[in-house]
């Protein structure tokens, strides 16, 4: 634990916060997701922050910004502390992933597109008071009435 002297060292939770563009919810989910390791405490249990903690978590919101996973996130930074030669082609594999993952998505939201498009054309095309867009999404499909003459 530190002291309060050391404590004017370091940064309290609400200034990391405010240093890195974040809530101080977000410092605690990255501590218990650890991407964030845990920081000291002083005797009176304030979490307290260092230079080093802002960078790592400038990282991990540069990381999300590009799309990268929580877990592909805590391998960049178990890879960054390692330092190994192939560091570099685990980064590139993570990226490729992800890329992998994006193309994925991407053919879905077009087939998404595709599939709106063709509703807006049978919108369009309607000449009856009930669309048929919302006929086909109705668990229950309504009746239609005959008059039966007597």
């Amino acid at each position: 634990m530190l002291s309060m002297k050391r404590m004017s060292d370091g940064l309290k939770i609400g200034e990391l916060a405010e240093r890195s563009g974040v809530s101080r919810d977000t410092i605690r989910f990255y501590e218990r997701e650890g991407l964030l390791p845990r920081p000291q405490r002083t005797a009176t249990h304030y979490r307290i922050y260092t230079d080093e903690d802002v960078d790592r978590v400038l990282f991990v919101r540069q990381a999300q910004a590009i799309g990268l996973t929580l877990d592909g996130i805590r391998e960049l930074i178990r890879l960054e502390t390692l330092r190994t030669p192939g560091e570099c082609r685990r980064v590139a594999a993570l990226l490729r992933e992800r890329i992998e993952a994006i193309d994925r998505k991407l053919a879905d939201l077009k087939a998404l597109r595709r599939r709106l498009a063709e509703s807006l054309e049978r919108c369009d095309r309607a000449d009856s008071d009930a669309c048929p867009v919302v006929l086909d999404l109705s668990p229950r499909k309504p009746r239609v009435r005959t008059e039966v003459s007597r």
